[in-house]
């Protein structure tokens, strides 16, 4: 039987401590291969440091800054392919202390810092999310960087595959964006073009999301659970009810009430639905939300990570008939101060997928909440 653990992944180092996280990915050497997880952090010398697997044990990297700077905030990560058959590279996007956007990316022999600038004009404000687009499911992967600026506008910066780009996709009608969100990208067949959304939070504590339908860009109106102004987001993943079915975004949000909703497609349209939060408890803060696989022609089962108000790890989990809320507990002697990301493992392609949830403890060490194999 599997079981779950705890592990203390430490600090970057004796003296650097992890501030927050800043992307999570897993890596694939090529696509046979086990997937090993890269944890960017965000550490108290303004650095950004990784924890990866190697295959064999946990190592702590010093990625440092770009030169002159610091980073203040973090964007998010993700893989790039070259080919369906090519190794992964990681990108990690900043934001540094001038307000621009930066990248940390491994061109295959060595990692690099490159500037990405930010829109004419304006100064990067705070990150939304990054995906990685493809035209067809054998193109190469392409980054696209949802950011907001300090005229709380959303932008992207985006690479077209010979170079970087910056579209101003503006704002809701007659609203102005509080706060970001998330974002995912959604698949109407497995082979088909990906398309980005953009989900933001507005004044008025209602989610929008900025979306690409395959021909123009569209803002639509997700609302609010009945009665309760959203506060922050809480995760975003895609649902399949099989593989080969079009994916369907669920979006988890904290409403100010401290509980959990999610906003969800369900093929035809959108619906709220109210998960509540552990007997006795209140949500605090959010880890996020992965899919779970049980063979490779399963259908998925969204987990969504939080943080209660005891500083106690819970997840709200789809068993396939009915949602559950399981205790993931705390490390031993110590208290969950702020979150982390959660990313799932396989070991191989025909494997069961696996969680694998971080978060930062009291004495600012990363602590990983994960699920062995049997």
């Amino acid at each position: 039987m599997g079981s779950w653990q705890w592990n203390d992944q430490q600090k970057p180092s004796a003296t650097v401590g992890v501030r927050a996280t800043a992307g999570i990915i897993t890596m694939k050497d090529d696509p046979q291969a086990v997937q090993r997880p890269y944890v960017f952090v965000r550490g108290y010398d303004s650095h950004l440091h990784v924890n990866w697997w190697d295959g064999k044990a946990w190592l702590w990297s010093d990625q440092g800054t770009p030169a002159g700077r610091t980073v203040l905030e973090s964007v998010g990560a993700v893989t790039m392919q070259d080919n369906p058959s090519a190794a992964q590279r990681p990108y990690a996007f900043v934001i540094t202390d001038d307000s621009r956007l930066w990248v940390n990316w491994w061109d295959g022999s060595q990692w690099n810092w490159s500037d990405q600038g930010a829109p004419a004009g304006r100064s990067v404000r705070e990150g939304v999310g990054v995906v990685t687009m493809q035209d067809n499911a054998s193109a190469v992967q392409r980054p696209y960087v949802f950011v907001i600026t300090d005229d709380f506008r959303l932008w992207v910066n985006w690479w077209d595959g010979a170079a970087w780009h910056w579209n101003e996709q503006g704002t809701p009608p007659s609203r102005a964006i509080s706060r970001p969100l998330g974002v995912t990208t959604v698949r109407d067949t497995p082979g088909a073009a990906t398309r980005p959304y953009a989900f933001v939070i507005t004044a008025d504590s209602q989610v929008w999301v900025n979306w690409w339908d395959g021909g123009k860009w569209n803002w639509s109106n997700q609302g609010a659970p009945s009665g309760q102004p959203v506060k922050k987001g809480a995760g975003i993943v895609n649902v399949r009810d099989n593989p080969n079915a079009a994916d369907r975004p669920y979006v988890f949000v904290q409403g100010f009430d401290s509980n959990l909703y999610v906003n969800w497609w369900d093929g035809s349209q959108w619906n709220w639905s109210s998960q509540g939060a552990p007997s006795g408890r209140l949500i605090l803060d959010s880890v996020g939300a992965v899919t779970m696989m049980d063979d490779p022609s399963a259908f998925t089962r969204p987990y969504a990570f939080v943080i209660t108000d005891d500083s106690q790890l819970w997840v709200n989990w789809w068993d396939g008939g009915k949602w559950n809320w399981s205790d993931q507990g705390a490390p031993g002697g110590r208290i969950l101060e702020r979150p982390g990301e959660v990313v799932t493992m396989q070991d191989n392609p025909s494997a069961v997928q696996r969680p694998y949830a971080f978060a930062i403890t009291d004495d600012s060490d990363l602590w990983v909440n994960w699920w062995s194999a049997p």
